[in-house]
């Protein structure tokens, strides 16, 4: 194209000046990498966030784990970056005791939530190999950087389709997981991420429109008798932990629960609309009109000099427990339980001073009570409920406290004094000290078949009651508790119990 040009020899050396110059990054290849050739064997993570608004639980932050074989996500929500370790070990438990296998290898970013020295160290104990990306390539974790950005894009679309305030995203990011995997991708052939994970063809009848409006029944111990039999909410996914759907009051701004649903897909909740008090549907918090009223009342009244006695404190310890733990139905508003004669106040009263302690530091005092708290220990001993050890290095213990009880017969009088020594379950943490829920129960058609064929054959029905049933059940997990307050072994009071049986309290127990 051109005159005089003179012959050029390519140079063989590298030239530092095009280098510092024109370097760019190198091309990723497009053909697919090397995948998992089974459950487990690779699992990608990812963390999201912050997001704004922070969600109605004060999370900011949403961690997700993508199983490379079967392309399954989980995903978990996090107030700080710093719980990612946490979720991880959670996760591990619960899809490795899902499907009897071992995380093999992790794939993240170099987040210092991955990069922790706990996280290395817990990695390199439990044989997880790490890859990590390098620094500024999200691109080595295609896989959860995709996953992510596609369930933020439903998010969007579900808030926005269904006008919903934006705290509610953790919800939305539930549902936009369940959907996905139970949905095609091109990743796994021929089946749902669902199905290559389970090996069961997944259902999806269940699905409805994100946000619509959901009619759940009331049940009846929940309502008076001319009461509505439903109230009316906002869908907004499904249970994680019953089969049920998830549903939201705009009204009483409560989570409910129900698998008596009935939908109207094609209609959104007004979030702007302000209800009138005598629009919105009752709230049944157990309580009389006269407890609610009560405040009011005593504010219009001028202040009464406090009474310093223990009738004075007896009392109003009563009235706290009956307020907090025997509060009628409310189906048993319908009726009238009080007294009306004047010879029944006293026997009314007499069951104000004699109310059940509270504490161990008051149940002490009393004979009956040391008597019952001695018979809980021995019935614990005698089903070989623990045994006494040190408390190994890492572990932790569960506190417990004692619950007095005054049992009473059918004639209403005092049958005897029950103590029951009770671990704090709250402080469990699923996927760590325990790993499923569950408690048999019997059906009532089944209890209705047996009294009818009792009927039919005038046969006799009896009734009896497990002793102390929950100690009878062997524990599988490492559960460590306190000892007992008032029992604590002398010389021996830093020992734990380790737990053999299934205490009352325990997530595990029923």
């Amino acid at each position: 194209m051109v005159t005089g040009l003179p012959e050029i020899t390519p140079p063989s050396k590298v030239c530092e000046e095009c280098i510092t110059g024109k370097h760019k990054k190198d091309s990723f290849p497009s053909g697919k990498a090397a995948r998992a050739q089974s459950i487990l064997e690779m699992v990608h993570s990812d963390l999201c966030g912050p997001i704004n608004p922070i969600s109605n639980g004060n999370k900011k932050y949403f961690i997700s784990f993508t199983d490379d074989f079967s392309r399954k996500t989980w995903v978990y929500f996090l107030q700080e970056k710093s719980e990612a370790f946490e979720a991880f070990k959670s996760f591990k438990a619960l899809v490795e005791n899902e499907s009897e296998k071992k995380i093999k290898t992790l794939r993240t970013d170099r987040g210092g939530e991955y990069c922790s020295k706990e996280f290395d160290a817990f990695c390199k104990e439990k044989g997880i190999k790490r890859q990590l990306t390098t620094a500024y390539t999200p691109q080595q974790n295609g896989v959860s950087e995709r996953k992510n950005r596609t369930i933020l894009n439903m998010v969007r679309s579900l808030l926005v389709k269904g006008r919903i305030p934006k705290k509610f995203w953790p919800e939305a990011v539930l549902w936009s997981v369940h959907i996905l995997n139970r949905s095609p991708t091109f990743s796994v052939k021929n089946m749902t991420p669902q199905e290559a994970w389970s090996g069961l063809k997944p259902a999806v009848d269940h699905f409805r429109v994100f946000g619509c409006i959901a009619y759940a029944h009331i049940p009846d111990e929940k309502r008076k008798k001319l009461d509505d039999k439903s109230e009316k909410c906002v869908f907004l996914g499904v249970s994680e932990v019953s089969k049920a759907y998830k549903l939201y009051n705009p009204v009483t701004k409560k989570i409910v629960v129900s698998r008596d649903v009935i939908f109207d897909e094609n209609t959104m909740w007004n979030w702007s609309e302000n209800r009138s008090i005598q629009q919105q549907i009752p709230v049944y918090d157990d309580s009389d009109n006269e407890e609610v009223a009560a405040p009011e009342t005593q504010a219009q009244q001028p202040p009464q000099p406090e009474v310093q006695s223990s009738q004075h404190f007896e009392e109003e310890r009563y009235n706290m427990r009956d307020e907090n733990s025997r509060k009628r139905l409310a189906w048993m508003m319908d009726y009238d339980v009080s007294y009306s004669s004047s010879d029944d106040e006293n026997a009314h009263f007499a069951l104000l001073v004699d109310s059940d302690p509270i504490t161990y530091t008051e149940a002490v005092k009393e004979e009956k009570w040391r008597e019952a708290m001695d018979n809980e220990i021995k019935s614990n001993e005698k089903n070989q409920t623990w045994e006494l050890i040190d408390l190994p290095k890492g572990k932790k213990t569960i506190g417990v406290k004692w619950v007095f009880r005054t049992k009473l017969n059918e004639k209403g009088e005092v049958d005897k004094h029950k103590a029951r020594l009770v671990a704090k379950g709250y402080k469990q943490k699923h996927g760590i000290d325990y790993k499923e829920v569950f408690a048999p129960v019997a059906r009532h058609d089944m209890i209705r078949l047996v009294i009818s064929l009792a009927a039919q054959n005038s046969w006799q029905i009896f009734q009896l009651d497990v002793k102390s049933a929950f100690l009878h059940g062997n524990l599988q997990e490492e559960v460590y508790i306190d000892q007992p307050p008032g029992y604590e072994r002398k010389g021996e009071e830093e020992k734990v119990f380790k737990l053999k049986k299934a205490l009352y309290g325990l997530k595990q127990a029923p």
